[in-house]
């Protein structure tokens, strides 16, 4: 049985193109509603719904609104601006050069160095970062430790292969 609503080309999670919002705007002019525009694209009505809340612009002194294209393609994308991952680098620092120092002077792992200044009160939680990121640093090349330094990532890299 074939699902004529079912569409292979969308993936969940996909932002909206440029020609999508500008087909919207189209759309919206002629006077089609929220959900026949997200049946026509293919899309959830609610990612309709919110991007013409977005797009939407006050004219002629704020008495007309309407939904711009340009308008809503400006603010996604000021919204992907602000939207990139932050590293604590600077403000950890200190807890970095510890890590470094203890993991190459007395050969700790990156999970004993955290185990361990945790549990000594040398560092605040807010001045350090988890043992996942402190491995996400190294695969990063955030750190001047390679991963085959890691003893339990070379032997997960030997019992894989």
């Amino acid at each position: 049985m074939d699902n004529p609503n079912c569409s292979t080309e969308h993936r969940k999670g996909q932002h909206l193109t440029s020609e999508e919002r500008h087909d919207i705007e189209v759309h919206l002019k002629d006077g089609w509603s929220k959900y026949k525009i997200a049946k026509h694209l293919g899309r959830p009505f609610n990612t309709i719904k919110n991007e013409i809340a977005r797009g939407t612009v006050a004219l002629y002194h704020g008495k007309v609104h309407r939904y711009k294209a340009d308008a809503g393609q400006q603010r996604y994308n000021e919204n992907r601006r602000s939207s990139t991952r932050t590293y604590r680098c600077l403000e950890t620092a200190a807890f970095l050069k510890y890590v470094v120092k203890q993991f190459r002077e007395e050969n700790w792992s990156l999970d004993a160095c955290f185990g361990r200044a945790l549990l000594s009160g040398e560092f605040r939680r807010q001045e350090m970062v988890c043992t996942k990121t402190l491995y996400n640093y190294v695969d990063l090349g955030l750190l001047p430790i390679k991963n085959i330094d890691l003893l339990e990532k070379e032997l997960d890299r030997i019992y894989v292969a």
